[in-house]
């Protein structure tokens, strides 16, 4: 009987905090998305991606760009809370955009360092999902 308590009390207190997490990481996403606007537009007339960044509340200090999945390795660096830039590419890569996440690491004067990611997507497409988390 003491086993079959023990077991329910955890398995309540497992369920509690993934429901906490959970909503933790909806008020993150909403609270980050109305400060951070970001995207990454491919457009093969131009072969090449646009991405822009824009901090609503100007207090970023740094900002560090990555794409992951490339052949050699793209890090850029920006001491700004609004930049775009574009990166070329000759087409879409064979397994998709999915395959290259653009990822930001926004150095906030306010929230600390705050982690975005972001797919690329085509002209004509809807932007994909932004996942935010909190680095520090």
């Amino acid at each position: 009987m003491n086993k079959k308590l023990i077991l329910a009390a955890v398995a309540t207190i497992f369920a509690f905090g993934i429901g906490i997490s959970v909503v933790q990481n909806a008020y993150v996403s909403e609270k980050y998305s109305q400060i951070f606007h970001v995207d990454a537009l491919f457009d093969p007339e131009k072969k090449s991606v646009q991405i822009t960044f824009d901090d609503t509340t100007k207090k970023t200090k740094r900002v560090t760009l990555e794409i992951l999945g490339m052949e050699s390795s793209f890090q850029r660096i920006f001491e700004s809370s609004s930049f775009t830039t574009y990166v070329p590419f000759g087409s879409a890569p064979q397994y998709g955009w999915r395959s290259m996440p653009v990822t930001f690491v926004a150095e906030h004067e306010e929230l600390g360092k705050i982690g975005i990611k972001i797919d690329i997507h085509n002209v004509g497409e809807p932007r994909g999902s932004i996942i935010f988390s909190q680095l520090d």
